[in-house]
């Protein structure tokens, strides 16, 4: 009779849990940049424009009641910055490209409207620079210069907040995002460096 009970008492647990998550995917498009202050010879605060770019991964919604929610990501980014005319690398139409995992973990409140729900987020997330790039023209040649090398100042890990905004319809969601970075990913003494990025996407729980 106790087995009976444990067992019943565990597939209870496992089903109520099993009812308050939910798997999704999405993907979309930023616009991302990098800010640069201090004075240190060689980094140009000016030199950096906008870039649009892209992201995909996986999301998961845990609800805690039908208000509030605990949605944590696994995100790729693809992003960086545009290069203006004058810039220290010395190319011309040349970019910035940062290829990053992100694990954002945000607290997310749900407001039905009609059938569909609108929802906000905010939270932190942590991220890891695997590869980064300046590519352009130099003396009319395309060049590349690698980021993050050992000999290099430049700090792979990476965190900030991000806040957002969407809407959900039938499982299909739509949503706009800010991130801002709050580490200085320059790691050099005189300057300092943190990205940004704005972003547009839509997903789907499964």
């Amino acid at each position: 009779m106790k087995k009976l009970i444990l067992i019943a008492t565990i597939l209870f647990a496992v089903t109520s849990l099993s009812a308050q998550i939910r798997f999704g995917a999405k993907a979309g498009a930023n616009f991302s940049t990098l800010y640069v202050s201090g004075d240190r010879t060689g980094i140009n605060a000016e030199q950096y424009n906008g870039r649009f770019s892209y992201h995909f991964g996986a999301v998961m919604e845990y609800s805690i009641n039908q208000m509030f929610s605990i949605q944590p990501e696994f995100m790729y980014l693809n992003h960086g910055a545009n290069l203006k005319k004058s810039n220290s690398f010395s190319m011309t139409d040349g970019h910035i490209t940062l290829n990053t995992l992100q694990l954002p973990i945000n607290l997310k409140a749900k407001f039905p409207i009609g059938k569909s729900q609108l929802f906000v987020y905010g939270g932190p997330y942590l991220s890891y620079h695997i590869y980064g790039k300046a590519t352009g023209k130099i003396n009319g040649e395309k060049e590349s210069i690698e980021i993050f090398k050992k000999d290099d100042d430049m700090k792979r890990l990476d965190y900030g907040v991000g806040v957002g905004v969407g809407l959900e319809i039938n499982k299909f969601t739509i949503g706009l995002g800010n991130q801002f970075g709050l580490a200085d990913i320059n790691g050099a003494s005189g300057s300092k460096m943190k990205t940004g990025n704005q972003s547009v996407s839509v997903g789907y729980f499964f």
